[in-house]
């Protein structure tokens, strides 16, 4: 169990786990008030703001330690940046699910679709975001130390 916890995207995706929880949860709250598209973009934002301060502080944690690491709310920023380019294609999806649902007759199932819908969107995303949280946002490379001329 360790060995698949040293790897970053292994993390990612627990980290992500928990953010579809509070993407979900979010969504559910929400939409006792607004309808579901407000809910989910509100949700979307909530839960990009967990990810980041998880991802911060376990799975990146390693780039966390170099001398001159990132100011928090610059990194905050390029994280909810990339979750919004990344939110394209979950979004996409979403509303592709939305506008064209199986055709299942149950009623708690025409409840549920809503929220069912999201799965497919955010593993689409997952895969953008990764990309520019390891190799830009959490990136251990110490742009400070430059070659002596």
């Amino acid at each position: 169990m360790n060995l698949l916890l040293k790897h970053t995207f292994i993390r990612f995706a627990i980290v992500g786990g928990v953010g579809f929880l509070v993407d979900l949860t979010s969504m559910l709250l929400l939409s006792i008030w607004l309808p579901h598209l407000f809910a989910r973009g509100i949700a979307f934002w909530i839960a990009a703001s967990s990810n980041w301060w998880w991802n911060r502080h376990i799975t990146f944690i390693d780039a966390q330690k170099i001398k001159h690491k990132k100011a928090a709310v610059l990194q905050w920023m390029q994280f909810l940046g990339s979750s919004v380019v990344a939110f394209i294609p979950n979004w996409g999806c979403y509303l592709f699910l939305l506008a064209h649902p199986p055709a299942i007759p149950s009623p708690i199932f025409i409840l549920l679709w809503p929220y069912l819908a999201m799965a497919p969107g955010v593993l689409a995303g997952m895969m953008l975001n990764y990309i520019f949280s390891r190799f830009w946002i959490f990136s251990s490379i110490n742009k400070s130390k430059e070659k002596p001329i």
